[in-house]
C-alpha cells in the first residue's frame, strides 16, 4: 500500500504478503479484497497494536523473550 501511495503509484508487477498469523496482535487488522489491501478507514494504516502484545513482546523484558 505504501509503495502505491508514496513511491511508485503503480499497481502492475506488485505482490502482497498476507501474514494471517499476525492479525491477533492488531486492533484493526489488515483487510484483503480481491487480492489487494483495502485502505483502512481509521488513521494510522491499521498499525495500532494491542497493549497485551506490546507487553508480551517488549525486548528484552517481555515474556516472549524469557
Amino acid at each position: 500500500f505504501f509503495d502505491y501511495v508514496a513511491v511508485s503509484g503503480r499497481l502492475d508487477d506488485r505482490v502482497i504478503e498476507y501474514v494471517d498469523h499476525l492479525h491477533e496482535h492488531f486492533i484493526d487488522p489488515v483487510v484483503i479484497e480481491r487480492g489487494a489491501y483495502r485502505a483502512p478507514s481509521a488513521p494510522g494504516f491499521s498499525t495500532r497494536m494491542r497493549p497485551e502484545s506490546l507487553v508480551r513482546y517488549a525486548y528484552p523484558e517481555g515474556a516472549a523473550w524469557s
